[in-house]
C-alpha cells in the first residue's frame, strides 16, 4: 500500500477489509502542491492534473484532463469518496 509518493500509487482497496476510512488527507498525504497526479475513479475513469489542495472531502486539481468525457479544464474538484487510487 503506497501513498502516491515516488511514482507509486495509493490503492486503499487492499487490506482494508472493505472499511471506508480513507479520506482526501490519506490519499494525498505525501503529495506536494503542483505535483502531477492521476486520480483513478470508482467508475473506472481517471483524471490527470496538478495537485492544488484538499478542502474537507474535496481535492482540487489544476489543468485537469478527464481523458474521455471532458476537455481540459482549469480547476476540477473531485469528491474523495469517488477515488479508488492516486498515482504520482
Amino acid at each position: 500500500m503506497g501513498y502516491g509518493y515516488g511514482g507509486s500509487y495509493s490503492d486503499y482497496s487492499y487490506g482494508n477489509s472493505g472499511s471506508k476510512n480513507c479520506d482526501c488527507d490519506t490519499f494525498f498525504k505525501h503529495i506536494s502542491r503542483g505535483e502531477d497526479v492521476k486520480v483513478f475513479l470508482k467508475g473506472g475513469g481517471c483524471v490527470e492534473g496538478e495537485f492544488v489542495d484538499v478542502r474537507g472531502n474535496i481535492v482540487n486539481l489544476a489543468k485537469a484532463d478527464c481523458h474521455s468525457h471532458c476537455k481540459k479544464v482549469r480547476i476540477i474538484a473531485i469528491c474523495c469518496d469517488d477515488i479508488t487510487a492516486v498515482e504520482v
